[in-house]
Protein backbone atom coordinates (compact mmCIF):
# COMPACT_ATOMS: atom_id res chain seq x y z
CA UNK A 1 0.00 0.00 0.00
CA UNK A 2 1.03 3.64 -0.88
CA UNK A 3 0.10 6.42 1.19
CA UNK A 4 0.97 9.84 0.74
CA UNK A 5 0.77 12.16 3.85
CA UNK A 6 1.36 16.09 3.33
CA UNK A 7 1.64 18.43 6.44
CA UNK A 8 0.87 22.49 6.14
CA UNK A 9 -0.62 23.65 9.09
CA UNK A 10 2.55 24.39 11.20
CA UNK A 11 5.07 26.64 10.48
CA UNK A 12 6.97 23.01 9.20
CA UNK A 13 6.03 22.05 6.05
CA UNK A 14 6.54 18.08 5.35
CA UNK A 15 5.80 15.14 2.86
CA UNK A 16 5.89 11.37 3.75
CA UNK A 17 5.63 8.35 1.83
CA UNK A 18 4.85 4.53 3.18
CA UNK A 19 5.51 2.83 0.77
CA UNK A 20 5.03 -1.15 1.21
CA UNK A 21 7.03 -0.68 4.74
CA UNK A 22 9.40 1.72 3.96
CA UNK A 23 8.82 5.47 5.23
CA UNK A 24 10.33 8.21 2.93
CA UNK A 25 9.71 11.84 4.13
CA UNK A 26 10.87 15.20 3.61
CA UNK A 27 10.48 18.07 6.66
CA UNK A 28 11.40 21.90 6.38
CA UNK A 29 10.85 24.57 8.85
CA UNK A 30 9.32 27.25 6.53
CA UNK A 31 7.12 30.15 7.78
CA UNK A 32 4.57 31.60 5.18
CA UNK A 33 6.29 29.51 2.50
CA UNK A 34 4.07 26.39 2.33
CA UNK A 35 3.24 26.91 -1.12
CA UNK A 36 6.21 27.01 -2.55
CA UNK A 37 7.72 24.14 -0.61
CA UNK A 38 5.19 21.31 -0.33
CA UNK A 39 5.32 20.59 -4.11
CA UNK A 40 8.69 20.25 -4.14
CA UNK A 41 8.96 18.48 -0.93
CA UNK A 42 6.22 15.69 -2.18
CA UNK A 43 8.07 15.56 -5.43
CA UNK A 44 10.90 14.39 -4.35
CA UNK A 45 9.49 11.54 -2.20
CA UNK A 46 7.83 10.59 -4.94
CA UNK A 47 11.14 10.53 -7.42
CA UNK A 48 13.14 8.90 -4.00
CA UNK A 49 10.41 5.93 -3.91
CA UNK A 50 9.59 5.57 -7.79
CA UNK A 51 6.56 6.11 -6.93
CA UNK A 52 4.13 8.50 -9.22
CA UNK A 53 1.15 9.86 -8.33
CA UNK A 54 -1.54 7.73 -10.13
CA UNK A 55 -0.24 4.76 -8.71
CA UNK A 56 -1.21 5.88 -4.49
CA UNK A 57 -3.73 4.05 -2.67
CA UNK A 58 -4.90 6.56 -0.24
CA UNK A 59 -3.73 10.42 0.73
CA UNK A 60 -3.72 11.83 4.15
CA UNK A 61 -3.16 15.47 5.28
CA UNK A 62 -2.97 17.54 8.61
CA UNK A 63 -6.41 19.18 9.44
CA UNK A 64 -5.07 20.74 12.62
CA UNK A 65 -4.60 22.53 14.80
CA UNK A 66 -3.16 25.14 13.07
CA UNK A 67 -2.93 28.19 11.08
CA UNK A 68 -6.11 28.21 8.79
CA UNK A 69 -4.25 29.18 5.52
CA UNK A 70 -1.77 26.48 6.16
CA UNK A 71 -4.86 24.29 6.59
CA UNK A 72 -6.31 25.17 3.39
CA UNK A 73 -3.13 24.41 2.05
CA UNK A 74 -3.22 20.96 2.80
CA UNK A 75 -6.88 20.42 2.28
CA UNK A 76 -7.01 21.83 -1.52
CA UNK A 77 -3.62 20.09 -2.40
CA UNK A 78 -5.39 16.71 -0.91
CA UNK A 79 -8.52 17.41 -2.58
CA UNK A 80 -7.28 18.08 -6.24
CA UNK A 81 -5.14 15.08 -5.79
CA UNK A 82 -7.79 12.95 -5.03
CA UNK A 83 -8.82 13.41 -8.72
CA UNK A 84 -5.55 11.40 -9.77
CA UNK A 85 -6.70 7.76 -11.21
CA UNK A 86 -6.70 5.38 -8.30
CA UNK A 87 -6.58 7.68 -5.82
CA UNK A 88 -9.03 7.46 -2.99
Amino acid sequence: MRILAIDTATEACSAALWNDGTLSAHFEICPREHTQRILPLVQEVLTESGTTLSELDALAFGRGPGSFTGVRIGIGIAGGWRWAPNCQ
